[in-house]
């Protein structure tokens, strides 16, 4: 008894320590950083700064070791959640893939190369997975202007014993939360990116903050370099930034200044001199005094609106249509949302809001009549101190170009014309990767050294005799250029238009421009014209192929019949004439109307006047 008493006592001891843990546990999911108890008064970030051991750094350390952004703000917050955001769940997207945005490009001029990559399975763009890039190549190509996470904190591959060691150098590439939140001025997206180059992984958050100085480089540094006792990479703290406790006090806002957002989001148009720059008006929103992170909202998850999903009622409110049409016959009254005008479109036919997105008419520059080019952060790594002065204008990228999205309605687009190397797998083309074409190919691409259109050129000559050397009894190696695909054939090379060709293209939104600067904000006559560039204007498919660049007119990229969009177009010059004729009909059948009722109402008196009689 007294035993079946005590193991009864000791299972029930079991359960409340089981209860209690639990309990505890669940507490420690509920961050401070996590919940919201209506105060928006910011909380003053006196906090604890640690290393990516969780270790405490202070300031009379000998060898500081450079702040975790993982450890010291998940302190509070809720990292792994927030890891899953749309800005750093770049290896294992956990958003929909949604409209296509602008790709990273895997450039490389010896081999004529510009491939479009992206994870998030957009069509027109590969993954790093398929071609052959680890996360450390990845890193080494776009590091300079991401924030962090994703395949920046992707285990190296064990089957790779020199990225393995080479990733425990550089350290892993932390979400860098001060990027966005630090409101200190001080914050260095420049020295980021600088750091990112040198392969500095770890000290990225550290040295863009101002918080500390780094000096070193981890692509220099010896395989055998120990980052916890070597000096190879020093961070020295500046002074004073720790108080009595050791804690470092941070300028933390929720509102992202539009300054940080600009650096991995700028766009240069190249048919504006530098000059010029300054002739140029801000989009009609910042104007107002709106900043990104109005319309780019998120919650703790980080799950980023992009300004057209419309899975969920949160997001559809923060499109254009959310914004400025909203609907004001609900119970609260919903429209004109952050203070939006409510458009009232007098004349224009609502087929146009069937066919045309709202950017289509009020975003980007004007039409012209050839498309010119455009500079990216992203794609052009524009931004870094130094660099503008190179002029680098590859990959060539043309907008606005009016082309049909998803939804089938045409709105503004830059594109670029992908160009690469591949084999045919299953009526598909697989690009291969630049150092592959190189290993069997490069003295053959290196015999043509002369210029076309900012391209090392290439002869059908060397396009063949590559192709040669790339193929196999197995597969069957193509180029891709300038929207076609060349081939080997019987009769020697062919060229042949073919969907691995096609442009990738991604949405333009912003340099909202105000109603009066929209398209038919005049007349018509802004679209609707035997000539206008909305339907005729040209964008150039340059190829490094010798003598292959085209210019290819916009209602061919739109899938319109160029034919039918002429005659419709050219109905537009007869339109006054109708409206005259119109008015005319309509007055004189007013008058023939106006006369029988005269003459009925004469009639009427006549009659009346004889009964009287």
């Amino acid at each position: 008894m007294r035993q079946g008493t005590r193991l009864l006592l000791t299972g029930f001891l079991w359960v409340v320590f089981a209860v209690r843990g639990g309990f505890l546990l669940a507490q420690e999911t509920q961050r401070l950083g996590d919940g919201n108890d209506g105060n928006r008064s910011p909380y003053a970030h006196w906090i604890d700064l640690l290393d990516e051991k969780g270790v405490k750094i202070r300031a009379t350390d000998k060898n500081p070791q450079p702040f975790s952004t993982r450890k010291t703000c998940g302190e509070c917050h809720d990292y792994e959640t927030i890891s899953k955001g749309w800005h750093f769940a770049t290896a294992a997207p956990s958003d929909p893939a949604g409209r296509p945005a602008q790709p990273w490009v895997l450039r490389d001029s010896r081999t004529r190369t510009q491939i479009p990559i992206s994870s998030r399975g957009w069509k027109g763009t590969f993954t790093p997975e398929q071609l052959g890039l680890s996360s450390m190549d990845l890193l080494n190509l776009i590091g300079s202007h991401i924030p962090g996470g994703g395949y920046g904190e992707m285990e190296a591959d064990p089957k790779d014993p020199q990225q393995m060691v080479r990733r425990q150098i550089s350290g892993n590439f932390e979400i860098n939360c001060m990027t966005c939140h630090n409101g200190d001025p001080r914050q260095d997206s420049n020295m980021a990116a600088l750091q990112a180059t040198r392969q500095n992984y770890r000290w990225v958050a550290a040295a863009s903050s101002g918080l500390a100085v780094v000096n070193g480089t981890a692509s220099a540094l010896s395989d055998f370099f120990d980052p916890e006792f070597d000096e190879g990479i020093k961070t020295t703290y500046n002074d004073g930034i720790f108080n009595k406790e050791g804690q470092v006090f941070l300028d933390i806002t929720s509102r992202c200044p539009p300054t940080r957002c600009y650096f991995c989001h700028s766009s240069q148009d190249l048919n504006i001199s530098e000059s010029e720059e300054w002739t140029r008006d801000e989009d009609v929103h910042l104007s107002a005094g709106l900043i990104c992170a109005d319309c780019h909202r998120h919650g703790k998850d980080h799950r980023i609106s992009r300004g057209f999903q419309k899975d969920d009622s949160a997001r559809a409110s923060l499109t254009c249509e959310g914004c400025h049409l909203r609907d004001a016959a609900a119970a609260v009254p919903e429209n004109g949302r952050l203070g939006a005008p409510r458009p009232a479109h007098w004349g224009i036919p609502t087929i146009h809001f069937e066919k045309l997105t709202c950017t289509a008419c009020h975003s980007g520059t004007w039409p012209k009549e050839q498309v010119g080019q455009w500079r990216t952060s992203r794609i052009h790594k524009i931004g870094l101190h130094g660099k503008h002065s190179l002029d680098l204008r590859q990959p060539h990228v043309y907008g606005p170009v009016f082309l049909k999205g998803e939804d089938g309605k045409i709105g503004p687009y830059r594109l670029f014309w992908p160009a690469y190397w591949g084999v045919i797998k299953e009526d598909r083309v697989a690009p291969l990767h630049p150092t592959m074409v190189l290993k069997s190919a490069a003295a053959i691409l290196d015999q043509n050294q002369e210029k076309e259109n900012d391209w090392l050129s290439l002869t059908e000559e060397q396009i063949a005799a590559v192709l040669k050397r790339l193929s196999s009894e197995e597969t069957e190696a193509v180029y891709i250029a300038g929207g076609r695909m060349y081939r080997q054939s019987e009769n020697g090379l062919k060229s042949c238009l073919h969907p691995a060709a096609e442009p990738y293209a991604w949405a333009m939104a912003h340099d909202v421009r105000v109603g009066e600067q929209s398209l038919g904000a005049r007349s018509c006559d802004d679209c609707h014209t035997t000539n206008s560039p909305f339907f005729f204007g040209t964008v150039m498919a340059d190829s490094p192929v010798s003598g292959q660049s085209r210019f290819v007119e916009m209602v061919q990229l739109q899938g319109i019949r160029r034919l039918y969009i002429w005659f419709f177009n050219f109905s537009f010059l007869f339109r006054p004439w109708m409206k005259a004729i119109s008015l005319a009909a309509c007055g004189l059948a007013a008058l023939v109307v106006l006369t029988y009722v005269l003459r009925a109402v004469a009639f009427l008196s006549r009659r009346a006047l004889e009964d009287k009689t």
